[in-house]
C-alpha cells in the first residue's frame, strides 16, 4: 500500500453551496504520519481549497494533538463510533477545542454508542442516511438532539446515494449533504447544450483527426465569436504562458494540438455556468478526473484519450444529458466510447480506477493501477497534480488575463 494517498468529496449545504470537503487518507499503520505528511507538503491545504476538511480521527491523532498542526478551523475532526472516550481522550478534545478546532460525530447510526456523549461539544453530527426507512433517520436525530441545549450541532446527511435519501434528509432539516448522488444527477428531458458548446464538441472531434489542418480548425473556431474570445483568453492567460497571442492561428501554433485539445475540453466543461455549488463542483471534478487519468499514459494508453475519458465520464451529469446523447454530439474514438458507454476496452480499467480513488477505495484503486503497470507510489502525486492543475485552469477560464 502507498502511504501518500488522499482524496476528497464535496459537502454541500441545503441550498447547494459548497461548505467543505470530506477528505480521506489511505489506511496506513500511522495515520498521524500520513496527515502530517500532507499538511507539511501543502497537499492538505490544496485539496481543502480554503474550506474545512472533514477528517476521520483516530485515538492516536487526538491524544498526540495531530490536528493542531493545521490552521485553526481547517480541520473538522470526525469522531468514529468505535472511539473509546476516557480521560486521555477528554483532555485531548479540550485542547483541540480551546485551540479553535471543530468536532463532528462520524457516521452516527440508529444504535447508541459511547461517543454519543460528546454530541453537545460537536459542531456537526454526520448521520448515516443510506437506509430505506426515513423513520430511522428521525429516531437518530431525536436521540442525539433531544437533550441538547442551543446552539445545537448541525446535521450532515452522510452517504446520500439517491434522490429518495436526499429528499428524506431535506425533510428532516439537515444542514449538509455528502455522497455519490451529487455526482450523478438524473438527466433532464430534452436538455439543450449552449450553441458554443455544440460547436466546441464538433471542433473537439475535428481536432483529434490528424488529417484536419490548423487552418481548417481556425476557420471553424472563427465562425463562433464566443468561442473565439474564450480560446484567445485562455491562451493569453498566465497558466498557458503565451501572453500576447493575437490570432487563433498563432495560438494553435504556439500551444500545439495536444494542449489545444485539453484546453478546449476544459472550456466545454466550464460552459455549464451556474450559481449552484453542486454544478460548479461537477465541472471541477470532471476536469480534475480528466487530468488525473491523463497522467496514466503508457502501456498503449494515449494521454489525450485518457483525458477525454475522464472528462466525459461526468459530462452527462454536468449537462443533464444521457451519455449516449452526449456522445452523439461528438466523434470520440471507439476505445473512448466503449469505456464511457459499455465499460469495456483498454480504457475501462482506468475509469474504474479514478472512480475508486475518488471514493477513497484506495486498495481497489491501487490494485487496478498495478494491473495497468502504473507506479502505485506516484498515485497520490498524480491526484494532487490534477487538483492543482484544475484549479489553475478553471481560474484562467473564469477570470481571464490581467485580473
Amino acid at each position: 500500500m502507498s502511504d501518500s494517498c488522499l482524496a476528497r468529496q464535496p459537502v454541500f449545504s441545503s441550498a447547494g453551496a459548497l461548505i467543505g470537503y470530506d477528505i480521506r487518507f489511505s489506511e496506513t499503520d500511522d495515520q498521524n504520519q500520513a496527515f502530517a505528511q500532507h499538511v507539511l507538503s501543502g497537499a492538505f491545504d490544496l485539496v481543502r481549497n480554503k474550506l474545512p476538511g472533514f477528517v476521520s480521527a483516530t485515538r492516536a491523532q487526538l491524544v498526540e494533538d495531530a490536528f493542531l498542526m493545521a490552521a485553526p478551523g481547517a480541520v473538522v475532526a470526525m469522531l468514529p463510533p468505535s472511539l473509546e472516550v476516557d480521560g486521555e481522550v477528554e483532555a485531548a478534545i479540550r485542547r483541540y477545542l480551546d485551540a479553535g478546532g471543530h468536532l463532528a460525530l462520524e457516521l452516527v447510526g440508529e444504535a447508541p454508542t459511547a461517543v454519543d456523549q460528546l454530541a453537545g461539544r460537536c459542531t456537526w453530527l454526520r448521520i448515516e442516511v443510506a437506509t430505506d426507512d426515513p423513520s430511522r433517520i428521525a429516531a437518530t436525530c431525536a436521540r442525539l438532539l433531544g437533550g441538547l441545549s442551543a446552539p445545537k450541532p448541525k446535521l450532515i446527511a452522510a452517504n446520500v446515494n439517491d434522490l429518495a435519501q436526499y429528499e428524506a434528509a431535506l425533510t428532516h432539516g439537515f444542514d449538509g449533504y455528502h455522497g455519490v448522488f451529487f455526482s450523478r444527477p438524473e438527466p433532464l428531458p430534452a436538455a439543450q447544450l449552449p450553441q458554443s458548446t455544440v460547436a466546441a464538441l464538433r471542433l473537439l472531434g475535428m481536432a483529434r483527426d490528424p488529417k484536419i489542418t490548423d487552418p481548417e480548425l481556425e476557420e471553424v473556431i472563427s465562425t463562433d465569436p464566443v468561442l473565439t474570445f474564450q480560446l484567445l483568453r485562455l491562451v493569453n492567460s498566465a497558466a498557458i504562458g503565451a501572453r500576447g497571442v493575437a490570432s487563433l492561428g498563432q495560438a494553435l501554433r504556439l500551444i500545439g494540438r495536444t494542449a489545444f485539445l485539453r484546453w478546449l475540453a476544459v472550456a466545454i466543461a466550464s460552459a455549464r455556468r451556474s450559481q449552484s455549488g453542486v454544478d460548479h463542483e461537477l465541472v471541477r471534478q470532471a476536469v480534475e478526473r480528466g487530468r488525473f487519468l491523463e497522467q496514466l499514459a503508457g502501456g498503449g494508453r494515449d494521454p489525450g484519450t485518457l483525458f477525454l475519458v475522464g472528462l466525459f465520464s461526468l459530462l452527462d451529469a454536468v449537462f443533464r444529458m444521457t451519455m449516449a446523447d452526449l456522445l452523439g454530439r461528438v466523434e470520440l474514438s471507439t476505445d473512448a466510447t466503449d469505456a464511457l458507454l459499455h465499460r469495456t476496452g483498454p480504457y475501462a480499467d482506468a475509469l474504474t480506477f479514478a472512480e475508486s480513488y475518488e471514493l477513497g477505495l484506495f486498495e481497489n484503486a491501487e490494485a487496478l493501477a498495478d494491473d495497468m503497470g502504473i507506479d502505485v507510489a506516484r498515485i497520490g502525486e498524480y491526484y494532487t497534480n490534477a487538483v492543482r492543475w484544475t484549479s489553475e485552469a478553471m481560474t484562467a477560464i473564469h477570470e481571464g488575463p490581467g485580473r
